[in-house]
């Protein structure tokens, strides 16, 4: 695998992130007030972010406390941008229940960083 692949992977969905959350989308309020489809999209989003963000960081940057760094920075981006959102964008807003989704996606990957990490120290082509 070439070097830096996984970084570049994390980066693409850190970046898809951010323009997904800075656009101007509307969508219809049709649907029930707590679960909208589009949390599943912030907790699927917030997952695969901190799984690369966590892969990248243990096999690229041979971090020795990945699992904290991905908590945080993962964590940091989806506050940032709900505040942003909220203070600076006119057509989006902020939204707790968009931050309840995204770290829902943290702790999916929380719990399946063990695993992961486990399945790394068995591969062959690394």
């Amino acid at each position: 695998m070439p070097k830096f692949t996984l970084s570049f992977f994390s980066g693409i969905c850190g970046i898809s992130i951010v323009l997904l959350s800075t656009m101007p989308i509307k969508i219809p309020l049709k649907e029930p007030l707590f679960f909208e489809v589009d949390k599943l999209g912030h907790s699927f989003a917030y997952f695969c972010f901190s799984m690369s963000l966590f892969l990248a960081l243990i096999v690229d940057w041979k971090l020795k406390s990945p699992k904290k760094w991905t908590i945080l920075v993962s964590f940091g981006l989806g506050l940032l941008l709900e505040f942003t959102q909220g203070a600076l964008l006119s057509y989006r807003s902020f939204e707790l229940y968009d931050i309840l989704a995204n770290t829902i996606g943290i702790v999916l990957f929380i719990f399946l960083s063990k695993t992961i990490k486990k399945l790394l120290s068995n591969a062959v082509f690394l």
